[in-house]
This record gives C-alpha cells, sequence and structure tokens, in this order.
C-alpha cells in the first residue's frame, strides 16, 4: 500500500479517537501508520533535518522552543504533544510531508532506535537521572545504550550534549562531532562513580566542575551559559530570555539558541519566536479552581522536583502538592526521600493525590506544616482568592492541563 494512502488511511482513524473524545488520536494514527507501514519513518526522514531532543526532563520544553526558533526560517513538523515513542514519532513525521525539517523529542529509551531511523542532522542531549526505576533501566543502562550508537554516528550528525551531566558527556565522547553545552548546574544526585571505570567521581569548584583518577572528566564547553548571557564560538555574546521561568527554562532556551545558530538561523529571530512560548502542554499555564489561580508545574523525579520546588520558591507562598503513583507515574515513591523540600518552608502547603499520605510522612519528617485534603477542589477552598503554585506528578499534571487557561 502506498504509504500516502497509508497516511490517510490511519489519520482517519486519529479523526475518530478525536470525535469520540477518547484522546488527541496521535498514538492511534501513529500505530496504525507503522502497523501498515513498519518502514514509515525511516521513509519520511529522507531529504529532511531531522533534530532529536531527549533526556530525562526538559524534552517537550526544550523542543517546543527549537522548534518555534527554527520556525522562523523553515517549515518545520514536531510531536508538539509530547508522544515520544515509536507511534508518536511516526505520527509527527506524516503531517507535514513538505515540510523539511523535522524536530522530535524522543524518550530515552526509544533514542537509539530514532536514531537509526532518521538520519539526525543534530542530536541533543539534555540530561539523565533517575526516572520511574520500577519499569524503566537504571542511568548507567541508559548512558550505555547512548554511547553504543552514538559512537556510529557519522561525522555529517552533531550532537549538542550537556557537559554538566557526567553520564550525558560519557555517552557523547563516543561521537566524532560533539557541540558541548554549559549552563553551569552544579553537582549531580546520581553521579557518585564515574561511568567510565566505576571509580568515585571527584568533584571540584562546589560542585561545578567533576573528574576521575582514569582521565574523565568534564569536557571543555563551546557554548557557556553564564547568567542570562550566551557566550559562543568566534566571540558569539548573546542576551538569553525566556519566558518559562526558572533556571531550567532558561538553559532550555540557550539551548534552542545554539540549535538556530547551527541551521543558520538568526540569533535575534530565534529569541523573539522563543519568547512567545509562555507555556508548553499545559507547563506554567493558569488553571483556575474556584477563586483560586493555579500555576501549573510537572515534577515527576527527584531532579525534576529540585528545579521545581527551586522555581517555584521564587513564586506565591500557597502551594499544592499533587502525588500519584499510577504506571505513568512510577508505582515507587521511595524517591520522595532523595527531594529537599526545604524551600516549603515557610510557606502554605497543601498536598493531595492518591498518594498524599506518602507525601505529607516525608514533609513531617522534613519538618514542613501542611495540610491533607482528598483533592484540587478542596485545596482551592482552603486558599481562597489568591495565587498558588500547584506541582503535580505525570497523571495528575495531564489531567489537570486540559484545564489550563489558553493564553
Amino acid at each position: 500500500m502506498a504509504l500516502r494512502l497509508v497516511i490517510a488511511f490511519a489519520n482517519v482513524f486519529g479523526s475518530l479517537s478525536r470525535f469520540l473524545r477518547q484522546g488527541s488520536g496521535v498514538m492511534v494514527g501513529g500505530r496504525i501508520l507503522l502497523k501498515l507501514a513498519p518502514k514509515a519513518v525511516l521513509e519520511l526522514s529522507k531529504n529532511r533535518q531531522v533534530v532529536l531532543v531527549s533526556g530525562t526532563n526538559g524534552k517537550s520544553t526544550t523542543t517546543a522552543l527549537i522548534t518555534q526558533a527554527l520556525n522562523t526560517k523553515f517549515s518545520v513538523v514536531s510531536n508538539s504533544t509530547g508522544a515520544n515513542l515509536f507511534a508518536g514519532l511516526a505520527s509527527a513525521l506524516s503531517q507535514d510531508l513538505s515540510a523539511p525539517v523535522a524536530v522530535l523529542e524522543v524518550d530515552e529509551m526509544v533514542l537509539p532506535w530514532a536514531i537509526a531511523q532518521t538520519k539526525p542532522r543534530l542530536i541533543v542531549l539534555l540530561n539523565l537521572g533517575r526516572d520511574q526505576l520500577d519499569r524503566l533501566s537504571e542511568v548507567r543502562v541508559v548512558a550505555q545504550k547512548w554511547r553504543g550508537v552514538l559512537k556510529t554516528l557519522p561525522a555529517s550528525c552533531a550532537v549538542l550534549a550537556d557537559a554538566d551531566d557526567p553520564f550525558v558527556a560519557w555517552a557523547s565522547m563516543a561521537s566524532v562531532n560533539v557541540i558541548w553545552f554549559t549552563s553551569g548546574v552544579q553537582g549531580h544526585m546520581d553521579a557518585s562513580t564515574c561511568p567510565e571505570c566505576g571509580e568515585i567521581l571527584q568533584w571540584q569548584n562546589q560542585g561545578a566542575t567533576y573528574s576521575c583518577t582514569c582521565g574523565f572528566k568534564k569536557p571543555n564547553p563551546e557554548w557557556i551559559l553564564h547568567g542570562n548571557t550566551l557566550l559562543g564560538p568566534q566571540n558569539h555574546e548573546i542576551e538569553i530570555t525566556s519566558a518559562i521561568p526558572g533556571k531550567a527554562g532558561l538553559s532550555n532556551a540557550a539551548r534552542a539558541v545554539v540549535v538556530s545558530q547551527h541551521f543558520g538561523v538568526d540569533a535575534e529571530d530565534a529569541l523573539r519566536a522563543i519568547l512567545k512560548i509562555t507555556s508548553v502542554d499545559g507547563r506554567f499555564g493558569t488553571l483556575i479552581m474556584k477563586q483560586t489561580r493555579f500555576r501549573l508545574m510537572l515534577s515527576k523525579n527527584p531532579a525534576s522536583w529540585r528545579e521545581t520546588l527551586a522555581t517555584s520558591a521564587q513564586g506565591p507562598k500557597d502551594v499544592l502538592l499533587v502525588v500519584n503513583a499510577n504506571v505513568q507515574d512510577g508505582k515507587d515513591t521511595s524517591w520522595l526521600w532523595d527531594v529537599d523540600f526545604a524551600p516549603l518552608k515557610d510557606r502554605t502547603v497543601i498536598v493531595s493525590g492518591d498518594r498524599r499520605l506518602d507525601i505529607s510522612a516525608r514533609l513531617t519528617v522534613a519538618g514542613i506544616e501542611h495540610g491533607i485534603v482528598s483533592d484540587e477542589k478542596s485545596a482551592a477552598v482552603i486558599f481562597g482568592n489568591v495565587e498558588a503554585d500547584l506541582i503535580a506528578s505525570y497523571t495528575a499534571f495531564h489531567r489537570l492541563a486540559k484545564g489550563v487557561k489558553k493564553s
């Protein structure tokens, strides 16, 4: 069956799924496409410049920012819904066959397959950390799989890699064409031993650099984000701004600018486009319940909780934490004990979700006063007419994101 006909057939089922309110239709359409045309991703990637974005945290936001930046010069297709597995990639590539550029968010475990199928021009690697270890691989295993596929890349494919992350750095060193980026992230809660030899990794300069006696060490970055200033080769100096709050938001915006430079996009055009994005798939969007105006935030593992709590500390005094432990969240909530909840001290804190007692126990041990409610609306009644942060785990976040106020 001709590929265009298969795409049209798959799109019918995707539209039917949306009509019946069974979902966005992306996964249904993508699964049918791959079932009828197993080589669809390989075929749809031909004659396209493909950018793959992967990592434990920040994939959706970085993908959206890169897409926005490149859209100033090219027509771009992307999996904007965050569907980053096999079917999601196929569905995204089938949406506009004339678009010369594709920017795809890719699950960490799917990255080797995506590289083989799409033959990318650029791979953006963000970070690697613990995430749902009850069903996913240990961080070191993921890094090994990345390294195995990156060493097969041709010189025509560049890797934009985070030098601050030892796992990402070690995996990326296998590639022949690496662009090193640093935003000055200090320390790594999962990198106690060297990914090369297994000895204790030495952290220096208050966690800003790392090295090992075997010779493994932090690479010298070509692009450096210092405060709001991005410093690059040939005396590049670009002031970075982002409507997405927090240090991670600024770092992801800087990466989008680096990618835009790689594609010959004017930096000022890229920055103006990036600044238009205030929310990605509900992240940092406004959710109104009763009289409370919540800023919705996603946290799904120790590293993302650390970043989200730091960002929230600069925001409103009131905060609601919603923790679930479904399959998509990871059923094991023991990681809560690896999170420093100190940024919640002296704030009005309420907890909810299926595992509200788990998070309550953790906050009690941390000495943080809080209330417990059965649902978000009950918290809104307590908060009243205020602005508050709502930090939710994966399944709770995506349920609540459907009610986010469109900007």
